[in-house]
Parts: C-alpha cells; structure tokens; sequence
C-alpha cells in the first residue's frame, strides 16, 4: 500500500505519484496500523512520515487527550539487528534527555502484532531543512536557533551522549503556545561516553551519520567525543548564514574525502554578498577544525564566542526587532512530525 503524505489518500502499489495532486507517493507497508489502537492508550490516525526502517504513525492519546507521534518499526524486524539497535538506543536516550528543546519521549512498548513502537511529541511545524531552502536566514534568527540547539546539545554532552547526526533535518521550528520553539530530534545513532572509552581501546568504530554533515573524525570511524556535535552544528550554522553547504559533492563518498582532506573555506569567500564580518567568520572556522582538539571546548564556548562576535560587530542579536524577524519562522507552511531519517 502507498500513502501520499500531502493529502493522506491511499493507493494500490503499482501507482507512484497521487492521482488528485500528483504528489510522489510513498509505500507504508501492506497493513498500515490507521484506526488500530497501541497499548490501549494510543489512536492511529494517519501517516505522518517513513524512512528506510519504519513508520511515524500521528495518534489521538486517548486518556490525556492530544496528538503525539508514534514510530513504529516496518513489519517485526527481528531478524534486523541494525534497526531494532537504532531504535533501542533512541528510547535509551530520549528517555534521560528530558529538556525543552529536545523532542519529549512519552511511552515505548511492543504492539499486539509484534512491532516495536516508541512515542512522543507530535511537532507541528517547520523543518529547518525547508527553511534553508528558501536561501539564507536573517543573522538574528540564524543566532536564536543556533543558542536554543546549543542549549539542547549541552544537556545531552552532560548527561554523556553525542548525538552523531545534527543536522537541519533534525531540527524542527515547532509551533507551540503561539510561537516557534527549537526541537532538536532523533538520537538514533546517539553515542554515549562508556562507548567512547570501549572504542578507544577496540578501534575502528562504525561509521554512522549524515555525510554532508559528519564530522573529520567521524568519516574515518575514530572515536568520538562531543567536539564532533561542535563540529556539525558549525556545518548546519555555516548554511543557515549562507544558504549553501561549504562543499560541493555528488556523491556521500565525495563529501567525506572532501571533509577529511579539504579545508572548509570561509563564509565570506563563498558568500562575499552577505556581508559577513571576519569575525564571526572565524568563529565558524575555529569550529570546523580537522583536529578535534583545535575546536571550542565545549558547546557553551562555541554559543558564546559566536554570540559575542555577532552582537559585538552589529551583525545579529539575540533579541530581534519586528523589522528583523524572519517571516518564514513566524509562519510555517510545512507541518512536520518527528519522522523516521532512514539512517
């Protein structure tokens, strides 16, 4: 069975595009869970997205009323150890990460058909992939997102995880209480400080991520420490202010030779239309250094040095005027749920 995602109708598997408005369909598996009851807690409702390994169903939660997001692994995967590690690791993580811009985790459990499930917020609003998309973002919004996602990153540095794969894919602008609240999503291939030291000893590690966006060391399958979140988060704030990825690739392999051998040129060389001051250029730069050690210490360092230079040369402030805000976060025109990134 096919489900278009734009208006929630569901074709037979030999059409690939949605007769009604010619949106790309996608295959949601022979038996999709729509109006099965999870856990005796949990309505399906209808589907919100899929990836590679599984679903992300959109579900009334029947006694506290509301929607949340309920991913569910594509037909029992047993035999998959890769997809069911992801998701057990994902549920580990969301379950001691409980911070206001980190998706919320509510429940986990098995369905009565043998599915592994897992759920949580429901966000409504904008990824920051589709906002980028439409070019570069104002200097003051780019500061604002950035200091919320470092918020985010530093509680989960603290309590001894790495997340491994920021990226604007995994950053959603959710529409809340009226206003854009910055969620940080999927700690599918969340790393943790015990398995740093085992990789220490037992080298090389897997490599897992998002190519475009994955740390030097990362792409070599070295061991990782939070400085490699440091390092992608510079890669997504490079794009925010200039609208583009500093390397140009066609293929996942490229842009991995390019990160470990490469050195990211600067936002103002790319970009030189911006106006960009050296400055926060170099904060930037200081951040996608090839050696870890060469980075900020910290995300907090990172937040701050990247504050001062932006308020310090008038570029952005964190507190932005009516003139300065960006439309395209005050009015979301793309709702999104937290979906699988088929990783």
């Amino acid at each position: 069975m096919k489900l278009c995602l734009r208006c929630n109708s569901y074709f037979d598997d030999e059409n690939n595009v949605c007769p009604q408005d010619r949106a790309a369909l996608e295959y949601v598996g022979r038996e999709p869970l729509i109006g099965a009851l999870i856990n005796n807690r949990y309505a399906v409702d209808c589907v919100a997205g899929k990836g590679a390994s599984g679903i992300v169903y959109k579900a009334t939660r029947l006694m506290m009323g509301g929607f949340v997001a309920v991913k569910v692994l594509h037909t029992y995967q047993g035999a998959d150890s890769k997809s069911l590690e992801k998701f057990s690791r994902e549920i580990t993580a969301l379950e001691q990460l409980r911070h206001p811009n980190i998706v919320s985790f509510f429940d986990s459990g098995i369905t009565d058909d043998g599915q592994p499930f897992l759920v949580m917020d429901f966000l409504e609003g904008t990824a920051l992939t589709t906002i980028i998309q439409q070019g570069p973002l104002k200097p003051s919004s780019v500061l604002n997102i950035t200091l919320e996602i470092c918020k985010a990153l530093q509680f989960a540095h603290d309590q001894g995880f790495v997340h491994r794969d920021m990226k604007p894919d995994n950053i959603v602008l959710d529409r809340a209480g009226g206003q854009d609240v910055v969620k940080l999503l999927d700690f599918g291939i969340s790393y943790t400080i015990f398995e740093n030291r085992m990789n220490t000893i037992a080298r090389p590690t897997t490599v897992a991520g998002s190519p475009a966006y994955m740390s030097p060391e990362q792409c070599r399958g070295l061991p990782l420490d939070h400085r490699t979140d440091i390092y992608s988060l510079a890669l997504v704030v490079y794009e925010m202010f200039t609208g583009r990825k500093p390397f140009k690739a066609n293929s996942n392999k490229e842009f991995m030779v390019k990160t470990v051998n490469e050195k990211v040129p600067l936002m103002a060389t790319v970009r030189p239309d911006l106006g960009i001051p050296e400055p926060v250029d170099l904060v930037i730069a200081r951040a996608l250094q090839k050696n870890p050690k060469d980075r900020h210490s910290s995300i907090t360092v990172f937040a701050s040095e990247l504050t001062k230079s932006c308020e310090g040369s008038g570029f952005a402030f964190t507190k932005e005027t009516a003139e300065e805000r960006d439309d395209r976060l005050q009015n979301p025109g793309n709702r999104v749920s937290e979906r699988l990134r088929g990783q």
